[in-house]
């Protein structure tokens, strides 16, 4: 199937579009705190959810999202993310769906195109490397990155820029190769292990923004190859 042609012109727009529904997904399946369990029983969070699923086309979750108490709600998510044997219902870590490769080579992976580009963990982020909020966030730098190398008036002190096109090569291979191959699977998995509708329309929801985002960067990458 031909990419659609994207206008360079328009990546940057795009790019913030992509980089805050990465932002609430990471909010949203991060670790319990207090602070998040507010903002989820919050009723804005549940029309922004809805907003969202509408836009990617996944049914949005109904009734109750997240219980009113937060030991409820740390419990549900530890169950559903964390523990298990022999693994949680859900894993969010890349490596756990590749099984024709051993676990440390896709851990290193990440770790290489993470220096690339200037990323590294946030302190007190306990997650490896290849688990689903880090590579939220990676993409997120990538739009970052793509925001600001389009800009003339970039600032040069936030770090080395790189050409669009490196970024936009790399984001379809990361893309492709793990958070874009790997989120259908573990939103299937939610739905079949009958996990809380709100983590599998959240999965499902990571699912159809990172199908997308694959699509639209083919098409980015089709244009610039087009103007070459």
């Amino acid at each position: 199937m031909k990419a659609t042609l994207i206008n360079p012109a328009d990546i940057p727009a795009l790019a913030d579009a992509r980089s805050s529904v990465y932002r609430f997904l990471i909010d949203a399946l991060d670790q319990p705190t207090h602070p998040q369990h507010q903002w989820l029983v919050d009723p804005e969070f549940a029309v922004a959810l809805t907003n969202l699923c509408t836009q990617f086309a996944v049914s949005p979750p109904t009734g109750e999202l997240f219980p009113a108490g937060y030991a409820d709600h740390e419990a549900r998510y530890i169950a559903a993310f964390e523990v298990g044997l022999p693994a949680p219902p859900v894993v969010l870590l890349a490596s756990h769906y590749h099984r024709t490769e051993p676990p440390p080579r896709i851990i290193h992976e990440h770790v290489l195109i993470y220096r690339r580009f200037g990323v590294v963990t946030a302190p007190g982020n306990g997650q490896p490397p290849d688990h689903l909020l880090n590579e939220l966030a990676f993409l997120a730098r990538l739009d970052e990155l793509l925001a600001r190398g389009a800009s003339p008036d970039a600032d040069e002190s936030a770090g080395p820029r790189n050409d669009d096109a490196s970024v936009l090569f790399a984001r379809r291979d990361f893309l492709a190769r793990h958070v874009g191959r790997w989120t259908p699977l573990a939103a299937a998995r939610a739905a079949e292990k009958n996990q809380p509708p709100v983590y599998v329309a959240l999965l499902q929801l990571a699912a159809a923004a990172t199908a997308q985002d694959l699509e639209l960067t083919e098409g980015m990458i089709a244009r610039l190859e087009e103007r070459a």
